[in-house]
């Protein structure tokens, strides 16, 4: 009898995520948005929508990884020191990758660095978190 796999999810445990190239170690959470501006589009003399039209796309990341000793989003270049880091105004990419196939399940194309924080508690791991802005986005995996 051969052995099934369980393949009928999508788990954490079976994701990886690469911002600028790089797989994130530790990552506890990467929360990916889509926001297309909908206006409600009416008309004179009348209150009742009759579509919603899109405004401007809006492409959001927030990731939030624990601190590692030997190196963390600063450090990788991706988040920024300072106000003078941020008007170098670089870009990359963040790809969410299938562990096991390798295929790109969701990608954010463009993505700046926008603001971040970092939590200090103690008898707990240090934990940063980070959010960018994307110009666009591609895959249906997610």
């Amino acid at each position: 009898m051969p052995v099934a796999t369980n393949v009928k999810t999508q788990t954490g445990n079976r994701i990886i995520v690469q911002l600028n190239g790089i797989a994130v170690g530790l990552a506890r959470g990467v929360d990916m948005n889509d926001d297309y501006g909908l206006e409600p589009a009416t008309g004179i003399g009348d209150i009742h929508v009759q579509e919603h039209v899109p405004t401007v796309a809006r492409h959001s990341v927030a990731v939030s990884t624990m601190v590692l000793i030997t190196g963390n989003l600063r450090q990788l270049g991706i988040a920024v020191e300072n106000g003078d880091g941020a008007l170098k105004g670089l870009i990359f990419d963040i790809v969410t990758l299938s562990k096991d196939t390798g295929a790109v399940l969701r990608k954010y194309i463009g993505c700046s660095y926008g603001s971040g924080s970092v939590n200090v508690q103690a008898n707990a791991i240090v934990v940063s978190n980070s959010n960018f802005m994307a110009l666009d986005v591609q895959g249906t995996g997610l």
